[in-house]
């Protein structure tokens, strides 16, 4: 709970700081196409599968921004994430069980974004999501199982804070909820996979570099 605590509070004061600490104009049009690449920390809580099961780990990912006017963005996102296993979490069927080492579970999205305000030198946005994520539970031996894909939803705050008109840094902390209980076909009769809902929440904060293609 304390490194979840602390992981937000970076993550606002670098957002809410951001507004005067950039080095150039961001210039945007309608139609103009935005490129990131970042890097995040995340941490896994929930009463699923993946909740009980897994903590925290990194990942990284891309982002595809098209600017629709002043206020707004679509965007498509990409991300692998990992999550490291707690202590005694297994997966597999009952006869063959093994220890896990990591959950590893990648993202596509959909988002809007909503800008408070353009061509300032550090603009603020909240954003919102909706795709679907792909899990794989990776035991220490090798064995990965594929409990099946499933809906997820994002939201978050953040700032693109730009270095030269057409690039910069985009700092941001995001809230993704995965649905579904997070067993395999082959785990359901297996009494020491936990699970005793169907939820879990991730946090991240991310730290990326964009780049606009200005028109």
């Amino acid at each position: 709970m304390k490194t979840r605590s602390a992981v937000w509070a970076a993550t606002v004061v670098l957002i809410l700081g951001a507004a005067g600490t950039a080095g150039a104009e961001g210039l945007e049009e309608s139609g103009t196409v935005g490129l990131s690449a970042f890097g995040d920390y995340g941490l896994m809580t929930g009463n699923s599968r993946y909740g009980l099961d897994f903590k925290g780990g990194g990942g990284y990912g891309v982002t595809i921004r098209y600017v629709v006017g002043p206020h707004w963005s679509l965007g498509l996102y990409f991300q692998n994430q990992s999550y490291d296993a707690r202590e005694g979490a297994v997966s597999g069927p009952p006869d063959e069980e093994a220890p896990v080492d990591k959950l590893v579970v990648t993202d596509v999205m959909g988002d809007v974004y909503f800008y408070r305000q353009r061509g300032i030198d550090a603009s603020q946005y909240l954003v919102a999501g909706l795709g679907f994520y792909r899990p794989e539970v990776r035991a220490g031996d090798g064995t990965i199982v594929f409990p099946g894909e499933n809906l997820v939803l994002s939201a978050g705050a953040g700032a693109e804070v730009f270095i030269r008109e057409d690039w910069g840094l985009d700092l941001n902390g995001r809230a993704f909820g995965y649905f579904g209980n997070g067993l395999s076909d082959v785990e359901v009769d297996n009494p020491d996979v936990k699970g005793t809902g169907s939820f879990a929440a991730g946090f991240h904060f991310q730290v990326g570099i964009f780049y606009y293609l200005l028109r």
